[in-house]
């Protein structure tokens, strides 16, 4: 099936997969920042504007342009308002959640990356450390049995000379 193929190189992948995670949530704080920075000077100039225009209320005439003149300055201040309000709304919402976001995927980077080391120091020393000690065992069991087996050969030699002595002392007697 080659799973253990498929998982050679994951450890590489799951890694880059991660850091192109953070830099994409940073490449969004940062963007989420600029919007609320941007936001709150387009709000504060909304409202410098409305403050600075001239209120068509004291005029002594009032007509329908003064009366369209007022609806767009209070819509200005309105919108002012409503964009200082949104901006604020983001920079404490959103913006909070998402630093902690990242915080939180950099620990658990951090975390696994750490489990990672653990686990392949582990996988090398059962690897390594006891298969050289296994090594060393079947080299010693080897010794062994070679010993045994000269032991042995020199017991048969042995128990041959003593078979044909007596062979030679059994054909030599009458």
């Amino acid at each position: 099936m080659g799973f253990g193929r498929d998982l050679r190189n994951s450890h590489e992948g799951l890694l880059k997969l991660q850091d192109w995670e953070l830099k994409l949530l940073e490449t969004v704080k940062r963007f989420m920042t600029l919007r609320v920075k941007s936001d709150k000077e387009y709000a504060a100039l909304l409202l410098s504007l409305s403050q600075q225009s001239e209120r068509p209320d004291t005029a002594d005439y009032v007509s329908t342009v003064s009366k369209s003149w007022a609806q767009v300055v209070r819509q200005t201040e309105q919108l002012g308002h409503v964009m200082r309000s949104h901006a604020d709304e983001l920079n404490c919402g959103p913006l909070h959640r998402l630093a902690a976001l990242i915080r939180d995927k950099q620990q658990v980077k951090k975390s696994y990356q750490n489990l990672h080391q653990q686990l392949e120091s582990q996988h090398h020393k059962v690897t390594r450390s006891d298969l050289d000690k296994l090594k060393a065992t079947y080299r010693q069991l080897s010794r062994d049995a070679t010993a045994a087996k000269d032991k042995y050969r020199e017991a048969l030699a042995g128990v041959k000379k003593i078979i044909m002595r007596q062979k030679d002392y059994y054909e030599a007697s009458p």
